[in-house]
């Protein structure tokens, strides 16, 4: 039976909380407004989840780091310099982890419908004003899982994204999609899109993959600020007649991202895009690079079966020594750019050619 020590007289309250260790105050710091009021009086006034040292923070479970993690957060208004990021997946799951340099704690997001499905310790959780039931599993054999469950698990993840951008600006770090999940895709983007929430990375898997009209879905409502990759495999009537608009692309199986999307992605500064480009749409490119129309490029990577002498023929060659150029290739020709910059044509592992641009 516990010992109801906010019933205790404040003399024997201070001799008490005197004997408790930073990470036992910070438990009893976070039972009420009472027990917060009790402990300044005290002279417990620095008590704070913010202040525990790394080893004392990884004394506790993780579900008791994020319970602590969101009542601290809220009662301050902000959160420490601990460097977090959030990062969201949807796929056959729908989950959120979020990290710091102190700790990593993933969240599962369930259906209230199929809560009975989970066998482990049942508690609830606040974010905001609302408490939310939750199923913790793993707790006896050292995987600690948290399930949380909503109405529907899509509005589990939006709520946790609104609670961290509206009340921290904590954009989202990266947002995977691997899943044949339409509706699921559709929700999580459309909020995304309409609250104008930063994304810096976006990743979209192939296993499983996701349709083709989700995939263009994607690609027209959200915005990677950083890094955009794509592996998937899509058919030859896939057309995407849009921009990316990240510094970093980064595209496997890119029959579908034409010359014309290279030519319009001005914005990217690294440009690695694996697809099978013929000799006239590689000198289109190099035209319009040479013109100075992609000034912020610096980097860029075009799968082609042309030959390297073919592609660049009529073009100053550079004279200059690039180790990245020759590095690990078996032939390369390099040709003048702009500014400084030169392109270089070559064979990797005789797999076909590679036509790449890179600034001195």
């Amino acid at each position: 039976m516990g010992v109801p020590i906010l019933r205790l007289p404040v003399v024997a309250l201070k001799v008490l909380v005197d004997h408790f260790n930073d990470v036992e105050l910070v438990v009893v710091f976070l039972l009420s407004k009472r027990a917060d009021w009790f402990l300044k009086v005290c002279g417990k006034k620095n008590v704070s989840f913010f202040n525990l040292s790394d080893s004392e923070i990884r004394r506790f479970r993780v579900f008791v780091i994020l319970e602590l993690l969101l009542l601290e957060s809220r009662r301050q208004g902000k959160l420490p310099e601990w460097h977090f990021k959030l990062r969201c997946s949807v796929s056959n799951g729908l989950d959120i982890s979020i990290s710091c340099k102190h700790f990593t704690v993933s969240i599962h997001f369930e259906a209230l419908e199929n809560i009975e499905r989970f066998e482990g310790a049942r508690r609830n959780l606040k974010i905001g004003d609302s408490f939310v039931p939750v199923v913790t599993t793993g707790e006896n054999d050292g995987v600690e899982e948290i399930h949380t469950f909503w109405n529907t698990d899509t509005y589990g993840m939006i709520v946790f994204m609104d609670y961290f951008k509206n009340n921290f600006n904590l954009s989202i770090e990266q947002l995977n999609f691997a899943t044949n999940r339409s509706r699921a895709i559709r929700t999580i983007v459309t909020h995304i899109n309409s609250t104008q929430t930063v994304v810096k990375n976006v990743l979209v898997g192939c296993s499983p993959p996701i349709s083709e009209d989700d995939f263009k879905f994607v690609l027209e409502n959200v915005s990677a600020t950083d890094y955009f990759v794509s592996g998937l495999t899509l058919s030859q009537n896939f057309k995407f007649n849009g921009t990316i608009r990240s510094k970093i692309i980064d595209i496997m199986n890119a029959r579908w991202f034409t010359i014309q999307n290279v030519l319009e992605s001005v914005e990217s500064q690294e440009i690695h895009v694996y697809g099978n480009y013929t000799k006239d749409e590689l000198r289109t490119f190099l035209e319009e690079w040479k013109a100075g129309k992609l000034p912020k490029l610096k980097e860029l990577t075009l799968g082609t079966k042309e030959s390297p002498l073919y592609v660049i023929e009529g073009y100053e060659r550079w004279e200059g020594r690039c180790i990245q150029c020759e590095s690990e290739r078996s032939y390369s020709i390099k040709i003048k750019g702009l500014g400084g910059c030169h392109g270089c044509v070559y064979t990797e592992d005789r797999k076909g050619y590679f036509m790449s641009i890179h600034g001195n």
